[in-house]
């Protein structure tokens, strides 16, 4: 994927990798979405194009759907948002960036010159956090600056787990307000054997990213408790919504989905799935482009579902 930075309306920067391709001749609507995707936390862009393999690029380019990741605000080569004033938390800090000036931006520059209808947000783990409360946001917004289609979201749970009630992972301090997951432990506990390839494994160093204090140390306490009635609730646009079952991080059973699924009771369409057998990190796994296929699947349907009705000539 191509590397891009934008300047933003309020004097900042976002980053990331894009993939824009043509729309096929055989495409069956003339709409199509540009997809917006969030990484989790210790990751930053490159999450989303580990290797050739193991890239949202495949299914992009299979479907003539733009692609865009950015490096999340504080992350990589997008601004920072710190210090999170007091009244607030990363999370939704975060959210407002992404519906204020970061999405306004890719859709100026991405999403509206390249034939686009709408913007999905694909969001994995941390991620989730402010994907969930930018689509609030945009649900309370009169008069938003860029057309949402969808929102959907994996490796977040409601749930921690006992593995990260007991002994959470342990981080090293990179400055004061950031610190880094050590890759040879990042990867033992994002992966169980078998489910990822050697070739995603050999870049660990590289798709490892420092990552802000405020999101991680912070967001079992401020979100956890709070996300389901403060931002949940609000959503207005479709969702698909995916628990992994060997997540190390979050109680993934049948009933957490329920609990997840059920906190977006505005929608219209929620779907819900718990993946059998996934690691965390699922697009850098062997469920990788199974589960890419389903997500641009999703945001086809949404894309033509937000275009509203039409009537369809037989031939």
């Amino acid at each position: 994927m191509r590397k891009f930075q934008f300047k933003l309306a309020n004097n900042g920067t976002v980053a990331g990798i894009h993939s824009i391709p043509p729309t096929p001749a055989t495409a069956a609507s003339k709409e199509r979405p540009l997809v917006v995707g969030l990484h989790g936390g210790c990751y930053d862009s490159q999450y989303f194009d580990a290797t050739p393999r193991f890239s949202a690029s495949q299914t992009s380019i299979a479907l003539g759907i733009p692609f865009v990741a950015i490096d999340r605000p504080s992350y990589g080569g997008t601004s920072s948002i710190l210090p999170i004033p007091d009244d607030s938390d990363f999370a939704q800090e975060t959210g407002i960036w992404l519906h204020q000036y970061i999405l306004p931006k890719l859709w100026e520059e991405l999403g509206a010159p390249n034939g686009c209808n709408c913007i999905v947000l694909l969001c994995h783990s941390l991620g989730t956090m402010g994907g969930i409360v930018t689509a609030a946001l945009h649900a309370k917004d009169t008069s938003p600056l860029y057309p949402l289609g969808a929102l959907i979201a994996s490796g977040m749970g409601d749930t921690q787990s006992e593995f990260m009630l007991r002994s959470p992972p342990s981080f090293t301090m990179v400055g004061s307000t950031h610190a880094m997951f050590p890759p040879d432990s990042k990867d033992s506990v994002m992966f169980k054997p078998d489910t990822v390839a050697d070739e995603v494994l050999e870049q660990c160093q590289r798709l490892n990213a420092v990552c802000p204090l405020a999101e991680t140390a912070k967001f079992a306490p401020a979100w956890l408790p709070t996300w389901k009635q403060q931002w949940a609730k609000d959503v207005t646009a479709p969702v698909m919504f995916a628990l992994v079952e060997d997540d190390p991080f979050f109680v993934t059973t049948e009933e957490e989905l329920k609990k997840c699924t059920d906190a977006f009771g505005n929608d219209v369409r929620v779907d819900g799935s718990l993946i059998r057998g996934a690691p965390h990190c699922m697009e850098l796994s062997y469920w990788s482009q199974g589960w890419y296929a389903r997500c641009f699947g999703f945001a086809l349907e949404c894309s033509v579902s937000f275009a509203g009705p039409r009537r369809v000539p037989l031939t």
